[in-house]
């Protein structure tokens, strides 16, 4: 969705997109509207009205669709985490997150509000509707406010539903973490149960299928059955690296640094001083002030070398300025750390304390590192604490 994004602009400084199905889509609604729903409600306009009208009301639910979006944004900026935009597709919309909330109040406010948003615009849309005449192009329009704040309703009660990926999948996660503490575990209930739902939903299309299907509806019920179906099932095979990262924060996992460059050094000085055999892939590039200016990474340093015209180059000529690093605070629970670091320019994020002083970095082998670290704690654990009955060597 987010590479073949036709661009709409900004909204409160958040890129907006919508794929190329939403077109489709739209010209679908505008011709099920003019041709059949607002004919047989009201009768007596000329074909040029309820094409009108149904561009129109058309064009609105996706303007709906997007401030459902647009909530789920302002809540999460507001809760301290960057929105990289929203998208519009085939079966609605999303807003995409530099990472996931660390905590469970935040995810339950990011997730209600939507629902809420589009609850608020169905109201709105039937308080119009019930205050326009009946007669005339009023009451024609009157019908098309009704059809938006009746489907806008209907919105958000489904995407109140306890399933992932839906709204109310989120809540559920969010509820079952604050009971337990674990965000793994409320991922996996939403997860379970998105996946009883898809199955259901997308059970339920096939049967319309095989009936009379004529308004296309068993069709759509299939294709949004089989979409949270098919998102719960990525979310269960995510557990396992949500366990892995649970209750860990940035410092647990930062890859120590004891290797800074200087901002004035050059690079031949700089690799000649590194040592040897090390495996540090990022090297925080500090001022003569000590403080920090920016980040020098091991593939840059391997894309100069193969260049050939390293003993030209001065640290401060590859290395990313702060503006495009990723920089996490040390108590900052890992998984979001790790996203956020995942989405930005550069691959790799700095660790700081609250004071400032630069723990570390992470990098593309944070995550092995940590399952290697988990691993080892476990044998750990496990040898000081045997089995009932189990010997001490490998016989039995």
């Amino acid at each position: 969705m987010g590479g073949r994004s036709i661009p709409l602009g900004r909204i409160f400084g958040v890129k907006v997109g919508m794929d190329a199905t939403v077109l489709v889509i739209a010209a679908l609604y505008t011709w099920m509207l003019a041709t059949n729903r607002f004919p047989i409600e009201a009768p007596g306009h000329s074909t040029t009205a309820y094409w009108v009208a149904g561009t129109i009301a058309a064009l609105l639910f996706f303007v709906s669709l997007l401030v459902h979006e647009v909530g789920h944004a302002l809540v999460a900026r507001d809760e301290g985490i960057g929105v990289q935009g929203i998208s519009l597709w085939l079966l609605g919309g999303v807003a995409r997150l530099e990472s996931s909330p660390d905590n469970p109040a935040a995810e339950l406010k990011i997730a209600v509000i939507g629902p809420i948003a589009s609850a608020g615009c169905g109201a709105a849309f039937l308080a119009v509707a019930y205050g326009l005449p009946d007669s005339g192009l009023p009451g024609l329009a009157g019908h098309a406010a009704a059809w938006l704040g009746i489907l806008n309703l209907l919105l958000a009660g489904f995407n109140l539903l306890p399933a992932a990926p839906l709204d109310g999948g989120t809540v559920l996660s969010a509820l079952v973490w604050m009971r337990t503490r674990s965000h793994a575990a409320g991922i996996r209930w939403a997860a379970y149960s998105g996946l009883a739902t898809g199955i259901g939903l997308f059970a339920f299309g096939i049967m319309r299928l095989r009936g009379d299907d004529a308004g296309g509806f068993g069709i759509m019920v299939l294709l949004v059955g089989a979409f949270i179906a098919s998102s719960a099932w990525r979310s269960l095979r995510s557990i396992p690296i949500i366990q892995l990262l649970d209750g860990l924060v940035a410092a647990d996992a930062a890859s120590p640094a004891p290797a800074f460059a200087h901002a004035g050094s050059t690079l031949p000085t700089f690799l000649h001083g590194l040592p040897l055999g090390t495996t540090q892939q990022s090297f925080p590039v500090v001022g003569d002030d000590g403080t920090i200016r920016g980040v020098l990474t091991a593939s840059a340093l391997r894309a100069a070398s193969a260049g050939g015209n390293v003993n030209a180059l001065r640290v401060t000529d590859l290395a990313y300025p702060l503006d495009r690093i990723t920089i996490v605070r040390a108590g900052e629970p890992l998984l979001a750390a790790l996203q956020k670091v995942d989405s930005g320019d550069v691959r790799e994020g700095l660790v700081v304390a609250d004071d400032g002083h630069v723990l570390g970095t992470l990098d593309g082998g944070t995550l092995q590192r940590t399952a290697q670290w988990r691993a080892s704690q476990d044998a750990e654990r496990a040898r000081a604490n045997p089995p009932v009955g189990a010997t001490a060597g490998p016989y039995r």
